[in-house]
Formats: C-alpha cells, structure tokens, sequence
C-alpha cells in the first residue's frame, strides 16, 4: 500500500509535526470523508510511535476534521446530504464578511500579493482546460481565498473559517476539478479582486457571496449527476504519496 504521509525526520516536537502532518494530508484530500484511519498505519507511515499520534487525532477532534466512533475507530469526518446546504451557506456568509473587512483592512502590500495569486491562478486556470481534475487550481484558489480570511485580521473569523473549510475541503476538490471550473473560478476571483483593490467592501462582500452560492450550484449539478451515474468511485480523488504540506 503507498503511504498517503511522508516520515517525519526533522527536530520539530513530533507531535506537532505528526499532527501538522496528518491535517496537511486532511485538508489535501488525501482521506476521503468517512474513511477509516488507524493509528498504527499513521504512527508507521510517519516513523512515530502511537503517542503523538493520539494526541494528533485529539486535536484534528477538535479541528472537525476527525471523529471517534465508540467501539468502531477513528473515522475521516463526513457531512450528511442533508446538512451540505447549510454549511455552504455558513461559508458563504463568513467569507462574505471576511472579503468585506479585508477591503477595509488589506494594507496595499497585501492587496498587490493578492494580485499575484489571481494572476497564478488564471494561469493554472488555462493549464486545466481540457485537463479534468488540475490539481493546481485547487492550490491556488486555496491561496487566494486564505490571503482573504488572513486580510480580514479577525482571528474569530479565520478560526470559524478554518473550521469551515476542513468540511467542505472534499466538495472544493470535486467542483474545482470539474471541467471549465477552474476557469469559471478565476473569474469570480477577479471581480472580489477588484472590490478589495477598490476599497469596496460592500462589493466584495456581495461578489463572495456570489461566488460561493455559484459554487454550491455546481456541487449540486455534479452531486447529482453522480447519482444518476450510479458511480461513487467517479468521486474518489486519486491516492498518491504526499509530502505532507499544509
């Protein structure tokens, strides 16, 4: 079996790294939602005992990224069907807020780096066309957003949106690496782009907003053909070793 984490080699607390390194394989997509994970394949995989691996998956508890089933194990936290609209609402509205204060509270440096995502990820967005499944484009709308919650400086709010996006890291992997989302995306990015660069935070909030029920739409169109396909493995992300990067 290809270890899905890379073995741990530097002076850092181990438990830290074990659990920066597990979150990291998390938030990449490398488990898929409800599957099982067992300490002793981790603790091997990372050349760790099982100690800091415990405490890792006390954390990533707390994180909303793992849960503990009584008498069943250590399991990948998934979100029922039925909750999925509602926390893409949620999304919706805190990165709203956050786009709106990070219009007020970008420094100019900041806004100018911003930029330089977009710009990385228009070209990653031309690079997937006709290339399902680009990873890149996810990488850089990740980046994108993450400069927007840190812009907003509201430590409350990054927190809740860190929360958020441990849930729906799986769903932000199937609509991102659908065809033409990528490009689709970028586009979105480039009007909040111009809200922030103008100061506009009304605007901004407005365009995230937007752009996040835009992507709830395109969940639901790939969901549900998914569902008429009868082919859940049409929805597995690819399992390949990872290095183990946030």
């Amino acid at each position: 079996m290809i270890s899905r984490l890379a073995p741990l080699t530097d002076q850092l607390s181990l438990q830290e790294r074990t659990y920066q390194s597990l979150r990291g394989a998390l938030l990449d997509g490398e488990y898929l939602p409800g599957e099982r994970i067992y300490e002793a394949a981790v603790a091997q995989a990372l050349g760790v005992s099982r100690n800091p691996v415990r405490e890792a998956v006390r954390r990533l508890q707390q994180d909303g990224l793992l849960e503990v089933r009584p008498h069943y194990g250590i399991y990948v936290t998934s979100i029922p069907a039925d909750e999925i609209e509602d926390v893409y609402r949620i999304r919706g509205a805190l990165e709203g807020t956050a786009s709106g204060l990070a219009a007020e509270r970008m420094s100019d440096a900041e806004i100018a780096e911003l930029g330089t995502i977009l710009q990385d990820q228009q070209q990653a967005a031309e690079r997937a066309a006709g290339v399902p499944r680009e990873p890149v484009s996810v990488v850089q709308a990740d980046r994108f957003h993450h400069a927007i919650h840190v812009g907003a400086r509201s430590p409350r709010l990054l927190a809740l949106l860190e929360q958020i996006y441990a849930q729906v890291t799986h769903f932000r992997n199937l609509t991102l690496r659908m065809p033409g989302r990528a490009a689709v995306s970028a586009a979105g990015h480039a009007g909040i782009f111009g809200a922030i660069q103008s100061r506009d935070s009304q605007e901004a909030a407005r365009l995230m907003r937007r752009h996040i029920d835009d992507a709830w739409q395109a969940l639901v169109r790939q969901l549900d053909e998914v569902q008429a396909a009868d082919h859940p493995a049409a929805i597995e992300p690819s399992i390949a070793p990872t290095d183990g990067k946030e």
